[in-house]
Order: structure tokens, then sequence, then C-alpha cells
């Protein structure tokens, strides 16, 4: 009996060692991977910011693994909720935000990858993105050097996979600028309550071909965009309870994306307050504004100045003091 209980607990002792051994060795060779920075090209700028989205992630080594970055308040990174092993080879694909568009990818090899964006909308207030460069480091202050077309890189020990990424647009940009013609500020005020781009189609379908390189070019081969469908889609991009005031000297500039495609099938709707002079507010308004054919390209920012101008200030009668339209210029 007394030969039983010393076999047990020596028994017992070797599962507890081995055990120990096998977690202190995923520890050591496992470890989340943290985004430090993601850059998006041209005219957006670098967002890393506790209020971003989340970022979707494919994950491709032995096998692949899809997760999400997200921002951690308490210690101000952004985590995500895959791993990496040291010493194992990986690629890397993404977009963002990721609960904007739903991305599934396909015909992965180390040749590069087709990623497809489903119900991407036609018109948004956000920009959605692809990834298009990855860089890997062993700590978070490393020099920062993303290359386009690059995705691969070897996973590193724990605490010691930090990853930045280089972004590219699906959509294209509109950017509006804003001011109150000089002599119709002496009489009326204006404040802008509201801003939606509207389309007739509402989701697309798009294809994204990536090709890897170790050439620091773009790896973007061809993007495809589906026939549009679905009912009417609005996107707000702009919205203000109390109203944001124009002026005949400043420009405001608020900014929304759509799919390039839809360039001749895009249309303003501005809600706005009009006040007199003393302050009194007049009424709410509201224009819409069909907007002339955007001939652009995937990528582009297209500028329009939108002035609030009437066209009979001689007039005080004129309802255009009251009612006073949006001109829209190229």
């Amino acid at each position: 009996m007394k030969k039983l209980l010393t076999y047990m607990m020596l028994l017992l002792m070797l599962t507890a060692c081995s055990s120990d051994d096998h977690e202190e060795g995923t520890l050591l060779t496992e470890g989340d991977v943290t985004l430090v920075s993601f850059t998006r090209a041209t005219w957006s700028p670098e967002l890393a910011q506790e209020e971003y989205s989340s970022i979707g992630v494919f994950l491709v080594g032995s096998d692949t693994q899809s997760g999400q970055f997200h921002y951690r308040q308490y210690d101000n990174r952004w985590h995500s909720n895959i791993e990496v092993t040291h010493g194992q080879n990986y690629r890397l694909y993404g977009y963002a935000p990721a609960d904007a568009v739903t991305a599934a990818i396909s015909e992965e090899s180390e040749a590069g990858v087709t990623m497809t964006f489903t119900n991407l909308p036609s018109v948004s207030s956000q920009d959605i993105c692809f990834v298009v460069g990855v860089q890997h480091m062993t700590e978070a202050n490393g020099t920062k050097d993303i290359k386009l077309g690059q995705f691969a890189f070897t996973g590193g020990s724990q605490d010691q996979n930090f990853i930045n990424l280089q972004m590219d647009h699906l959509y294209a940009g509109l950017c509006f600028q804003m001011t109150i013609d000089s002599d119709y500020a002496l009489l009326r005020s204006i404040k802008i309550k509201k801003m939606e781009l509207q389309t007739s189609s509402s989701t697309t379908t798009t294809t994204v071909k990536l090709v890897a390189n170790n050439s620091a070019t773009s790896p973007v081969s061809d993007v495809s965009y589906g026939s549009p469908t679905g009912e009417q889609l609005s996107a707000t991009f702009f919205k203000s309870t109390d109203g944001e005031a124009l002026s005949a000297d400043a420009v405001k500039e608020v900014m929304c994306c759509f799919v390039p495609t839809l360039g001749n099938d895009l249309t303003l709707v501005t809600t706005y307050d009009v006040y007199d002079r003393k302050g009194n507010k007049i009424a709410e308004r509201t224009a819409s504004n069909k907007l002339p054919n955007l001939n652009v390209a995937r990528g582009d920012l297209m500028t329009l100045l939108l002035t609030v101008n009437p066209t009979y200030l001689g007039v005080l009668s004129d309802p255009d003091l009251d009612n006073p339209p949006i001109i829209i210029e190229n």
C-alpha cells in the first residue's frame, strides 16, 4: 500500500511538471499581434485612434486565422485576437473598418491573394480601405519602414510581434468646401445641421487582386466593382444638433466616400437653419442638389464648392432671402 501511494505521488508530480512545461512553452513561443500604426494613401490621414472602428485581419500560416484589431483603452494599444508562433512564416491581409463591410480571401499563395468585399455600401461616411503593405517589428518603437507589396513576415517570441500596416482606398473621396456669400451674410445666418449623400443603389460586390512583390511597388493588379444592387442608399456624413454656422471668410470642409463607378448617380441633401440679423430662427430648410458627373477613379479625391448664394440679394422681399439655394461648383 505504501509503495502504491509513493507511485501515485510520483505520477502526479510528473504530470504537473509536464503540464507546467507545456504551458511555459506556449507562452514563450506564441504571442498576440499588436498594431502600432496604419497609414492610408494620399488624402486620408493616419488613424490609429480610440474612436476608430476595428480592423479586420486574415493571417495565413500553417492554417488561416481571421480576426480583428481592437483598441484597448487601459494600455492605449491596438491588440488582436490572432496569435503567431516564433519562427513560423506568415502572410497578413486586412481591411478597415471591419464593421462596415464583409470580406473574404481566396486564391491565396506566396504570389498574392484575391479579396472579395460583399455588401460594400455605395456611399459611406467611412473610408473603407484594404492592406497593401505589412511591416513586422519586434518592438513597438522600431523604425517605421512599410514597403508596398510585402505581406510576409516571420513570427517573433512573445511580446515581439508588432505590426505596421499601409492601406489603400476602395472608394473615391468627395470633399465639400462650404461658405456663405458675403453680401447675404450681412442679412442672414446659415447653420448646417445635416448632410447626406444619396445614390439609387445600396451595395456592390468588389474584388481586389493583390500581387505580392519585393520591389516596394503597389501590389494592386485589379479592382472590379460588381453591378450595384438594392434600393436607394443615403449616407449621413455630417450632423450637428445645434447646427454649425457658415462663414464668408473661412471654409468649412466635410468629406464622404462613394464607389467610383457611381460618380454620375449622386445627390447631396443638406438640412440647414436660417436666422435673421438678430439671431432669430426663421425656418429649417432642406436643399437637394444633383451632383455633376464626377469622373473619378478609386483613390481620387474630388472637391466641390458649396456656397449659400441667393439670386436676388437686392430685393429684400424675394423668397430667396429666407429660403436660399445652395450653389455647387466644381
